[in-house]
C-alpha cells in the first residue's frame, strides 16, 4: 500500500459528508491464570508486566441526538468517540487522511485517518457490505489484530464496536506506540479477522508520521522500602496534543505482575485526567530483580498551560491467594507479604447444611476505603473451594455474607454446603484473594514535581 507523506495526506484532506452515531470501544476479556481477576490493563488499572498497548477504556460515547448533529464526518469523528487528542489534532488541521480498503468475503474495510503524536495512535476506519447486525440497535463487531497478535504485547488482540453510518459502519482505534523509541515514520501492522459475524482477513500496513514534539529529560524517583519497589521518571514528551510520562519501575522477582498508577496535578492542584496508564515497553530481568520501562498518557498538551505537574505514584502490589485449612486452630492471619494488608479468619463451624466462616478485614482499617468496599470483598473474595481444585477460579460455592461488626469490618459468610456429597473439612479449604484487596489500595509512593519551564 502506498504510503503518503503527513503534508501530501494533509493537503489531499476532503471532508466526506456522513453522519456518524456513538460507538464504545471495549477490550476483549484478558485474564490468565496468574492474576485472574487482576489483569494487567484492566479498564481501572494498567500493568507492569508486559510490553502493552492499550485500547483507551475512557472511550465513551456522547449523547445520540449530539452524534446525529448534522455535520461533516472528519470534523466530528473524533467527538463522536470522544477522542480529545484526535479533536485537538483536527481542530489544528493535523490530521493524515487515509484512503486504504481491503476486501473479504462481500465486506469492504477502509483506513480513513490516522495521528501519530508523541507517544498516541489514532486510527479511524468504515465497514461496509454484507455485515451482520448483533442484538438490538444495529451494532457490528470486529476482532482485530495489531502487530501481527503478537504475544509480547499485551492487548494485540481486541474487539471493537462499530456504529452506522449512512452507507456502512464505523470504528475507531486509540493506542499508544509500544516501544521507547518514538520513530519519527513508522508503518503498524493491523489485521482485522472478524467483521460483522463474517470470518476473513482485511490487512493494513497503517502509515504514520510523527507530529513534531519536545522531550524533557527528567532524574527524579520514588520508592517504598517494605514493598522493594522505586520508580524513576525518565522523561516527559510533550506533543501538540498528548502528554507522554515515561518511567523505569524496579521490583522484585515475586513481584513481576506489580502494577504502575499515577495521577497527575497541575501548577493549580487540578487534578489532570490519565487516559492510559502504566504501558508497559521494555521487562528485563537482572539478578533477582524485574526492571519494567513504562509510560503513562495525558490526553493534553501541557505545555505552556502548567509550570510543572506533581506526580502522585502508586503501585498495586501483585499478591498472590492464600488458603486455610478448614482445621486450622483459629483465629488464622492471612497477610499479604509486601504490604499491610490482611484477612483474619476468627471462627469456622460446621454442621450437616453449613459451613460458617466469622472474618475480619485488614484488622479493622479501612484505609479511606467505603465499608461497601469491605462488604463486596467478604462476597466475592473468600471463597470456600476443594482443595484438590483451588487454583480454579470458577462460579464459587453458594453463600451469604452478614455483617457482624461493621466498624471493625467483621463479617460471617455462610457457605451451603448441602450439595456437596465429597464434603469434609480435609477436602475443602478457604481462599483468601488478597490480590484483589490489594489491587484496589495500592502503596503510595512519596510524590514528585516535575519542572517543565
Amino acid at each position: 500500500m502506498e504510503k503518503n507523506s503527513f503534508q501530501e495526506a494533509y493537503e489531499k484532506i476532503e471532508v466526506p459528508q456522513e453522519d456518524v452515531l456513538k460507538s464504545i470501544q471495549i477490550g476483549m476479556n484478558r485474564s490468565d491464570s496468574e492474576s485472574h481477576k487482576t489483569k494487567k490493563k484492566t479498564a481501572v488499572w494498567s500493568s507492569v508486566a508486559a510490553a502493552t498497548l492499550f485500547i483507551s477504556s475512557s472511550f465513551l460515547s456522547p449523547s445520540l441526538s449530539h452524534v446525529m448533529a448534522d455535520v461533516p464526518i472528519l470534523g466530528k469523528v473524533y467527538e463522536t468517540f470522544n477522542d480529545s487528542v484526535g479533536r485537538s489534532l483536527q481542530s489544528q488541521e493535523l490530521i493524515t487522511e487515509l484512503n486504504q480498503t481491503a476486501s473479504s468475503k462481500g465486506i469492504d474495510v477502509s483506513i480513513t485517518n490516522a495521528y501519530y503524536d508523541g507517544a498516541v495512535v489514532g486510527v479511524t476506519f468504515k465497514a461496509k457490505g454484507k455485515l451482520n447486525t448483533e442484538e438490538k440497535g444495529g451494532k457490528v463487531t470486529g476482532f482485530y489484530e495489531i502487530f501481527d497478535g503478537d504475544e509480547g504485547i499485551s492487548d494485540s488482540k481486541e474487539l471493537v464496536h462499530m456504529e452506522p453510518t449512512d452507507d456502512g459502519y464505523i470504528g475507531h482505534i486509540q493506542l499508544s506506540y509500544p516501544k521507547s523509541e518514538l520513530p519519527s515514520e513508522a508503518t503498524f501492522p493491523l489485521e482485522f479477522k472478524t467483521i460483522g459475524g463474517q470470518e476473513g482477513s482485511w490487512r493494513f500496513d497503517v502509515p504514520i508520521k510523527q507530529l513534531p514534539y519536545e522531550t524533557v529529560t527528567l532524574d527524579q524517583e520514588s520508592s517504598n522500602a517494605i514493598s522493594d519497589v522505586n520508580v524513576h521518571f525518565d522523561s516527559i514528551i510533550l506533543g501538540k496534543a498528548s502528554t507522554a510520562i515515561n518511567y523505569t519501575a524496579t521490583f522484585p522477582v515475586q513481584g513481576k505482575h506489580d502494577q504502575v498508577r499515577l495521577e497527575a496535578f497541575d501548577d493549580k492542584g487540578e487534578k489532570m485526567n490519565i487516559s492510559i496508564d502504566g504501558i508497559d515497553l521494555e521487562t528485563t530481568k537482572n539478578d533477582d530483580q524485574i526492571i519494567v520501562k513504562g509510560r503513562s498518557i495525558i490526553p493534553q498538551s501541557v505545555k505552556g498551560k502548567t509550570k510543572y505537574l506533581e506526580i502522585h505514584p502508586n503501585v498495586a502490589i501483585n499478591e498472590q491467594d492464600q488458603f486455610v485449612s478448614l482445621n486450622a486452630s483459629t483465629p488464622v492471619e492471612v497477610k499479604a507479604a509486601r504490604q499491610n494488608l490482611a484477612v483474619t479468619i476468627e471462627d469456622i463451624t460446621v454442621d450437616d447444611q453449613t459451613l460458617a466462616v466469622d472474618f475480619q478485614w485488614n484488622n479493622g482499617d479501612a484505609m479511606n476505603k467505603d465499608f461497601s468496599f469491605f462488604k463486596d470483598f467478604a462476597q466475592n473474595n473468600l471463597i470456600l473451594v476443594k482443595e484438590t481444585e483451588k487454583e480454579k477460579y470458577e462460579e464459587p460455592i453458594k453463600h451469604s455474607v452478614k455483617t457482624i461488626q461493621k466498624d471493625e469490618l467483621r463479617f460471617r459468610s455462610t457457605f451451603d454446603i448441602s450439595h456437596l456429597d465429597d464434603f469434609s473439612l480435609n477436602t475443602y479449604v478457604l481462599r483468601a484473594e488478597l490480590g484483589q484487596l490489594s489491587s484496589n489500595i495500592p502503596v503510595e509512593l512519596d510524590d514528585v514535581k516535575i519542572e517543565l519551564e
